[in-house]
């Protein structure tokens, strides 16, 4: 199964999604009435295990978006069974070190790139999506390149060591996760503090270097255009938790006169 999202990136198109916390099937198949492009289901601060997360995945087929997994830990359980289950990516929070790096692209690439643990699984639909008879190894290859590996720089360790890091086979793009970094450089929420912008501009230049894909996460709005105009591939914009109380709210606002 060909990954959408990597195809959307290669035509240079605007690619938006959301974390996914809510937990339902049915939330899934609403937001893919909306025209965005994938989900984040958060293993990392949501209630999700493999099971519920794959049921998820399977409403993301049914209408078109793309499933993201953000793993709780780097470790190879935490790792593996996302993209065994079906997703088309992993979101790796917490990166400190550049072994942590490898550790990560061993335990979610397949050989000679890591050395992922092979077995069919939903992700090829159980061997049966590949033409019957073909090489492992070409099946392998394929999902080395459909599934992306994108390692969220929220630490002080991981911007210290972002060149590196980018530059790593299999490493397949960065996901800035703005709060929890700049709480690691001693300036929580100050976003707008230059060492804090000229971190983002380093994170994006090494990613443009190593043509590797850039990612990152606002809560808002009208930084979405803004970071598509810097040059970032993709925006995850805010939770459906909060769009959900936001919508409503604002629904409550006008309809009370408040």
């Amino acid at each position: 199964m060909s990954n959408l999202l990597r195809e959307k990136i290669n035509k240079n198109e605007k690619i938006l999604g959301t974390f996914f916390e809510l937990g339902s099937m049915s939330v899934v198949e609403c937001l893919g009435q909306t025209g965005l492009d994938f989900i984040i289901i958060d293993n990392e601060h949501g209630p999700f295990e493999p099971e519920s997360s794959m049921d998820y995945m399977r409403a993301c087929d049914s209408v078109g978006l793309v499933p993201l997994v953000r793993v709780r830990e780097v470790s190879r359980p935490a790792i593996l069974k996302p993209l065994d289950i079906g997703a088309k990516g992993l979101i790796v929070p917490c990166i400190e070190t550049v072994e942590q790096a490898k550790k990560v692209v061993e335990y979610g690439k397949f050989s000679p790139i890591g050395k992922r643990g092979f077995c069919p699984s939903r992700k090829d639909y159980w061997g049966y999506s590949h033409p019957q008879g073909q090489p492992i190894e070409v099946g392998m290859q394929k999902e080395n390149e459909d599934t992306l590996i994108i390692l969220q720089c929220e630490t002080v360790g991981c911007l210290e060591n972002i060149e590196t890091i980018v530059s790593m086979d299999g490493v397949d793009g960065i996901f800035i996760g703005p709060f929890d970094l700049s709480i690691s450089m001693g300036i929580p929420g100050q976003f707008d503090n230059p060492e804090f912008l000229k971190a983002v501009e380093r994170i994006l230049a090494a990613c443009k270097k190593y043509n590797k894909i850039s990612s990152v996460f606002t809560g808002r709005f009208d930084d979405i255009d803004k970071y598509y105009k810097q040059g970032f591939d993709i925006v995850t914009y805010s939770l459906d938790a909060n769009i959900l109380v936001d919508g409503f709210k604002n629904i409550v606002d006008k309809a009370k006169g408040e």
